[in-house]
């Protein structure tokens, strides 16, 4: 019985104990808790990034879309290889500068085209993700006319009227970025054929059919017709294996071998 008693007082000793550590250490939990929630809040960043397509101000913008916005969880995850997907950036590393402040180095995902809306350049990544919104005119970007679709919002994919258009476009766009290709601008229509334009130079490519055929015949010949003012229609080969080439100076016809 003695046993018995002590064994009680024992355990209801641990339990009185085990209380207070308890009750000591739940508000030192919040404590902490509270520190990194509201002691770590992220509200400015410093960027130095490789293309510079993007200014300081767009990528904080598109951090606070994505709900980024402790410096602390931003900071660790990105030290143990758990990085937040930005899809502004390819890959990125961040420096913790203060509690509220970080630097982000990064290597930037290229902007594939853009849409002119309302006056403003609409700037999409190669899925068709509307990624910049802005009057700037980016060098290097071709502009796309011809594409139907029924809204732009930024950070969300093009509203298409038809998905396949689209699909296609993204098709061309994404495979000529392997040649030294200088392309103004890319007209797309609604039967999915596509047009690059060089300078003066229309290249018609038509579908997606034989596309990687098509650029590279392109790549082989871009020397001798980039300088010049008309239409090379590279729908299909004629019976010679060539593609012709129409001025719009005489309407005189050019055969360019395949």
């Amino acid at each position: 019985m003695k046993q018995t008693r002590k064994m009680k007082r024992r355990r209801r000793r641990r339990l009185r104990k085990g209380f207070k550590v308890l009750f000591i250490a739940t508000p030192i939990i919040v404590a902490l808790v509270l520190i990194v929630v509201y002691g770590f809040s992220l509200k400015s960043i410093e960027t130095s990034l490789d293309l510079n397509q993007y200014t300081t101000e767009e990528v904080k913008a598109y951090l606070d879309n994505k709900k980024i916005d402790n410096t602390l969880l931003f900071w660790i995850k990105n030290k143990i290889g758990k990085s937040d997907d930005i899809e502004l950036l390819s890959k990125y590393s961040v420096k913790m500068l203060s509690p509220s402040k970080v630097k982000i180095i990064g290597y930037e995902n290229k902007l594939k085209g853009y849409v002119v809306e309302n006056n403003v350049n609409c700037y999409f990544d190669r899925n068709g993700k509307v990624l910049k919104i802005s009057s700037d005119k980016l060098k290097s970007i071709p502009k796309v006319e011809g594409l139907r679709y029924n809204k732009i919002t930024l950070y969300q994919k093009i509203d298409m009227k038809k998905e396949k258009v689209l699909n296609s476009l993204l098709t061309v766009i994404n495979s000529i970025e392997q040649y030294n290709y200088t392309i103004k601008k890319v007209i797309v229509n609604d039967s999915s054929e596509t047009s690059l334009v060089m300078d003066k130079l229309q290249v018609d490519l038509g579908k997606t059919t034989n596309l990687d055929k098509k650029l590279k015949d392109l790549n082989d010949m871009y020397d001798e017709v980039k300088g010049y003012d008309g239409v090379l229609n590279m729908k299909i080969a004629n019976e010679e294996g060539m593609y012709t080439i129409k001025k719009n100076d005489n309407s005189a016809e050019k055969k360019s071998k395949k």
